[in-house]
């Protein structure tokens, strides 16, 4: 009878059965699988599960080094841009306080501001998801700047008072920027900064204000 035709493995370099590591996997070494006719062909070595080498470590430990590299400055960049965004919020309330205080300054009546105010609610109302909460709000917010002229009885229009309205501002809504954004037990710090950013934009948009409300009287719109 014809003998079927077949192979045996041997080790590449030294060793033998003996050599297999404790999990019966073997040490990894490549192998030759000799067949009937004499030729050796290499085989590649599997090497999944068993006790990682200590080149194996070295290798994972290198890709994680190079990981690294990528993950470090995301997650700094995923904090800052967390804590970015209440500060960005709280910038931009300068424009609100703008809106609210130039009527002040152009007619310097009492209430003023507040009418602005309320009109302002009520078209917001209309146009945004806040709905009626809007008219609140914007009323507190024309009350709030107006009130360091309502303690004089509206006698006096001093630039420190305008600058009281944008501290007044700044300390509700700049302090509210955090929760706003969905932090919702910020930090002293976080809270304090918000405040100091609203404060900071609150004045640049009131020096806007007042070139703005100079411009509306040389055209004469007081008149």
């Amino acid at each position: 009878m014809n003998r079927k035709r077949g192979s045996t493995r041997e080790p590449l370099s030294g060793g033998g059965v003996g050599d297999a590591g404790p999990d019966g996997t073997g040490d990894g070494d490549a192998v030759a699988s000799q067949t009937d006719d004499g030729r050796l062909v290499h085989v590649a070595p599997v090497a999944a599960g068993g006790r990682p080498s200590t080149r194996d470590m070295l290798v994972a430990a290198a890709i994680g080094v190079a990981g690294s590299l990528v993950v470090v400055p995301l997650t700094y960049l995923q904090v800052f841009a967390g804590i970015a965004h209440v500060y960005l919020v709280a910038a931009t309330l300068g424009l609100w306080f703008l809106q609210c205080v130039v009527p002040l300054i152009v007619v310097r009546k009492p209430g003023a501001s507040l009418i602005a105010c309320l009109a302002m609610g009520v078209v917001s109302a209309a146009t945004t998801p806040f709905g009626v909460a809007a008219i609140g709000a914007l009323i507190m917010e024309g009350l709030l700047i107006e009130l360091p002229f309502m303690v004089t009885l509206y006698r006096r229009w001093t630039r420190t008072q305008f600058v009281a309205s944008a501290m007044l501002f700044s300390a509700l809504m700049g302090t509210m920027a955090p929760r706003a954004v969905g932090v919702d037990s910020p930090t002293t710090p976080m809270t304090l900064i918000s405040f100091a950013v609203a404060f900071a934009s609150s004045l640049v948009f009131l020096v806007l204000g007042f070139a703005v409300a100079k411009g509306l009287r040389s055209r004469g719109v007081t008149r």
